[in-house]
C-alpha cells in the first residue's frame, strides 16, 4: 500500500462546458481564445498543444456562456459537459505527481486535461466522473482532518461588487497594459512527451527512480486523453528521467501570474496574440488558477518575455 502525501485541499468548481477547437494551424479560422475574447467570455481553464499527432485548444467556460458562440465555428458539435478538480499544494514535487499518476493507473480513472499553475494540480473531468475523482482524491491523499472538498459556486452578484471595490480585479478590457506580480524565464529544460497505458502509469514510480525522491522538482506538467486508454504525458525537468520519451526537445518556459487572471478571457489571448505578431511559436500554454505557462522552442524564451512586456506590466 503506498504511504499517502499530504496537501492542504481539494477544489471543485461544477457546471463548465468545454470547448475544443481542433487542428489551430488552419487559417481560416479565428483561434478559439481570440472568439472569446470578441465575446467577453471568460475561461476558468485553458490549454493550448501544437507537440505530436494532434494540436488544439481547449477552453472551459461557464456553462450559460456557452450559447453565445455555440453556432460559431463547429463548437456545438466539440463540447462537454465538465467539472474541474484541482489539488494543492503540488510544491512542484515530482514525487507526489508520481504518486498521482499511479493513483490515475491503478483505479484507471479518465479524464479530459491535466495542467498546472503555481499552486496547483488542475483535473477536466466529465461531469458524471466528478464524484468518483473527489472519492479518489479525498482517501488517497492526507488531508487535514477537518477538510471537506471546497466547491467554487458562480455569484454573479458578489463577482460585480468586487470587481466594483477592488479595481485591480476587472477583467482585462479596460486595461492598456495587465498587472502581474512578474514574469519569470527558466530556459534550457528537458521536455518529455509520453505516451502512457493506465497499466503503465500504475507502474510510473518503479520504472522512474527519481519519482521516489522528495528534493526532485518539475517545472510544468500537462495531460490529456488521446483515446479512452491512452494518456499523452508532458514534463519539464532540470533533466531528463531516464526513460524512454515518445518525443523529447530543449525549450524554455515562460510563466507568470496577476491579481486578476482569472478573468482571462483576454489576458491570455493577448498573451498569445502578442507573441504571434513576432512569430514566436509557442508549444504548450496552459491558464489554470491565477497563472499562465507558456512552453517555447529552446532559445526562444528571452525573445518572447521582451515581446510581453509591451502588454504586461512587470514591478
Amino acid at each position: 500500500m503506498m504511504e499517502r502525501i499530504k496537501i492542504n485541499g481539494i477544489r471543485l468548481n461544477k457546471n463548465y462546458i468545454q470547448v475544443t477547437q481542433k487542428d489551430i494551424d488552419r487559417q481560416d479560422t479565428a483561434p478559439l481564445y481570440q472568439t472569446l475574447e470578441s465575446n467577453r467570455i471568460n475561461m476558468v481553464f485553458m490549454t493550448l498543444n501544437t507537440m505530436g499527432e494532434r494540436s488544439f485548444i481547449s477552453g472551459t467556460i461557464a456553462s450559460k456562456n456557452f450559447w453565445q458562440m455555440a453556432n460559431q465555428d463547429g463548437y456545438r458539435e466539440n463540447h462537454r459537459k465538465v467539472s474541474i478538480i484541482s489539488i494543492y499544494p503540488h510544491n512542484y514535487n515530482l514525487r507526489l505527481l508520481g504518486y498521482l499518476l499511479s493513483l490515475l493507473g491503478r483505479q484507471k480513472l479518465s479524464f479530459r486535461h491535466i495542467a498546472c499553475s503555481n499552486a496547483m494540480l488542475t483535473f477536466v473531468v466529465d461531469q458524471e466522473k466528478s464524484e468518483g475523482f473527489l472519492e479518489m482524491l479525498s482517501a488517497s491523499f492526507d488531508l487535514p482532518e477537518s477538510h471537506v472538498p471546497f466547491e467554487q459556486d458562480e455569484n454573479d452578484e458578489l463577482t460585480q461588487f468586487l470587481k466594483k471595490k477592488y479595481p485591480e480585479t476587472r477583467a482585462t478590457y479596460v486595461e492598456e497594459k495587465i498587472k502581474t506580480y512578474g514574469i519569470t524565464l527558466v530556459p534550457d529544460l528537458n521536455l518529455g512527451s509520453y505516451l502512457f497505458s493506465f497499466d503503465h502509469l500504475a507502474k510510473i514510480r518503479q520504472e522512474i527512480p527519481s519519482m521516489e525522491n522528495k528534493e526532485n522538482k518539475f517545472f510544468y506538467t500537462a495531460a490529456y486523453m488521446s483515446s479512452q486508454e491512452k494518456i499523452c504525458f508532458f514534463l519539464l525537468t532540470g533533466k531528463s528521467l531516464g526513460i524512454a520519451a515518445h518525443k523529447t526537445c530543449t525549450a524554455d518556459l515562460l510563466s507568470f501570474h496577476g491579481p486578476h487572471f482569472g478573468d482571462r478571457h483576454s489576458i491570455i489571448s493577448r498573451a498569445l496574440n502578442c507573441l504571434s505578431q513576432k512569430f514566436i511559436p509557442v508549444l504548450q500554454a496552459d491558464c489554470t488558477g491565477a497563472s499562465i505557462g507558456i512552453i517555447l522552442p529552446e532559445g526562444k524564451g528571452e525573445e518572447a518575455k521582451q515581446a510581453l512586456m509591451d502588454v504586461f506590466e512587470i514591478p
